[in-house]
């Protein structure tokens, strides 16, 4: 496979701190590209790596440098992968290996340390591209509707932008909709206008009772006292985040995350005001009740214009993340019925399990429900996760290794966030706590922490979602019972379950994150045989 590696000095905060030369050292052999930039952000070499996609024939593309979460929560920030899928990579092999955030920032004191990690770090972004399927795309074009949740003086103004631009609205309220919302006189024609358009529909006492779908194309059920009817959208508008209602409903079926007090939240309230963690679903920012009426405009109309930017593009891509079933291995157990959340798996008339893209969320519970191994994530294969823990514990990094496996949701921006508390605490944590991202706890599979000790893991820590606030809705707690369960297998294998540990975080407890991992190494130190053997 033709392997561009490119390196981010990310404007010297990377190589203040990390040897590049050395850290790339182990991969630049197997890589048909490889290049350090300044900046990634940069026009010239965001144009160089595409050339390169193109004159290479490369078929697997990593970027070193920023997190992840950086192409996702920045202006444009995704525009780079987009511009490198767009010139021939399947997006499952554009990886990020987060070498700033996770290394360069938070072990500023222990270059060796961070040189070694960086290295471990890239190696996996690698491993990872060499070791996916590429991601099936299903595209559609998008439809030019809207459902908005919640008649406010929000929801009006939205609505009356969307018509004016030609989408159709469904203004669905818990109560009485327009009747009862609390306009002020100067939109009292705004109201009109959307009350009297062609276009426009309320629907009054509405609950949400089933959903599917995805960005362009959703489908939903709305209760009613007139009844049940089906709505096929392109996108949803949440005026009211703070109807902790609409949430629970939204939550059944959708993408959706929450603050401490219930409500939905964006996925950056200075970059991304409106968007949410699913691109479909917007959110008007919770503000005071005192807010003047031209900052309610406002609001409304960056989550209008949020959507009209999604749904106005000629076509969306879905890319499927749960692999097709083995017919080979299945057996129509039914155990991934019984796991799925979200109701996507059932088993057929031919007696084999099938999944439901429509409503597949790709949190990996299905995968480890399976006894026999009948499917996979495509973005967090089982090869993959396998071969990745046994190369990170053969990294090179001094002291005792603790491998932390960082749900998507939570852990992974909490690491994330930990660097500014480093930067601006002093307090670090050792460079051998290595992370490997997953993309729920639910795909958390006992195997893989058995793997992590018997490759020679001092420690293994998850870092999960608080109970409620996972976006696979309970992907957390099945994760949590297996693990309770695994503890009583270390102890017949003579390793004290302390070893293990569980953290529940949220994605902004950088703090909270830097204190575990040290309360994780003082754990370790305590216990009297180096391997956690017989006591």
């Amino acid at each position: 496979m033709p392997l561009g590696l490119y390196v981010s000095r990310c404007g010297g905060k990377v190589d203040d701190v990390i040897d590049v030369d050395a850290a790339i050292a182990g991969v630049a052999a197997r890589a048909a590209v490889v290049r350090v930039f300044d900046d990634l952000f940069d026009p010239a070499a965001q144009e160089r790596v595409r050339r390169d996609v193109v004159d290479a024939e490369l078929d697997g593309v990593v970027l070193a440098g920023h997190s992840i979460e950086r192409y996702t929560k920045s202006l444009s920030g995704r525009h780079l992968i987009e511009g490198i899928v767009a010139a021939g990579i399947n997006p499952n092999r554009v990886v990020a290996a987060n070498i700033l955030e996770q290394v360069a920032l938070v072990h500023a004191d222990d270059p060796v340390g961070a040189t070694a990690k960086a290295k471990a770090v890239i190696e996996d972004a690698c491993r990872r591209v060499e070791l996916s399927d590429e991601a099936e795309g299903i595209v559609c074009e998008p439809r030019r509707s809207v459902l908005i949740l919640g008649v406010t003086t929000e929801a009006v103004v939205a609505a009356q932008r969307l018509l004016q631009l030609g989408f159709s609205v469904v203004l669905a309220d818990r109560g009485e909709g327009l009747s009862h919302a609390l306009q002020p006189s100067s939109l009292k024609a705004t109201s009109a206008y959307v009350a009297g358009h062609p276009n426009a529909e309320f629907v009054d006492g509405a609950r949400i009772s089933d959903g599917s779908g995805w960005v362009g194309d959703f489908d939903i059920v709305l209760n009613s006292d007139a009844g049940s009817a089906h709505y096929r959208v392109g996108g949803i508008l949440l005026a009211r985040p703070d109807v902790t209602q609409w949430i629970e409903e939204l939550r059944g079926h959708f993408k959706v995350d929450i603050d401490e007090n219930g409500h939905a939240r964006s996925i950056d309230p200075d970059t991304h005001p409106s968007e949410t963690i699913d691109p479909g679903i917007m959110v008007v920012p919770v503000r005071g009740s005192g807010d003047r009426t031209r900052e309610k405009v406002a609001a409304a109309d960056s989550a209008a214009m949020a959507l009209v930017l999604q749904l106005s593009q000629p076509t969306t891509v879905h890319y499927m993340d749960v692999s097709e079933v083995d017919e080979t291995l299945c057996g129509g157990c039914a155990s991934c019925v019984r796991t799925c959340a979200f109701g996507a798996c059932s088993i057929g008339e031919d007696g084999f399990s099938h999944v439901d893209v429509r409503r597949c969320r790709a949190c990996g519970k299905c995968v480890v429900s399976c006894p026999v191994g009948a499917r996979d994530i495509i973005s967090a294969p089982h090869d993959y996760l396998i071969e990745t823990i046994r190369g990170l514990a053969d990294s090179e990094v001094e002291g005792e290794k603790v491998l932390g496996f960082l749900c998507a949701g939570c852990g992974y921006p909490a690491a994330d966030g930990a660097s500014a508390y480093v930067e601006e605490s002093g307090e670090s944590y050792p460079a051998s706590f290595l992370p490997l991202r997953i993309p729920c706890g639910g795909r958390l599979d006992t195997l893989y922490v058995l793997e992590a000790f018997k490759a020679g893991f001092d420690g293994v820590t998850v870092f999960r979602c608080r109970e409620g606030h996972c976006h696979n809705l309970i992907g957390n707690l099945d994760m949590d019972r297996r693990m309770n369960l695994l503890r009583t297998v270390l102890r017949s294998r003579h390793l004290d379950d302390a070893r293990l540990r569980i953290v529940d975080i949220s994605p902004f407890e950088g703090e909270r994150f830097v204190e575990q991992i040290n309360a994780v190494y003082a754990t370790l130190g305590s216990l009297t045989n180096g391997k956690g053997g017989p006591q």
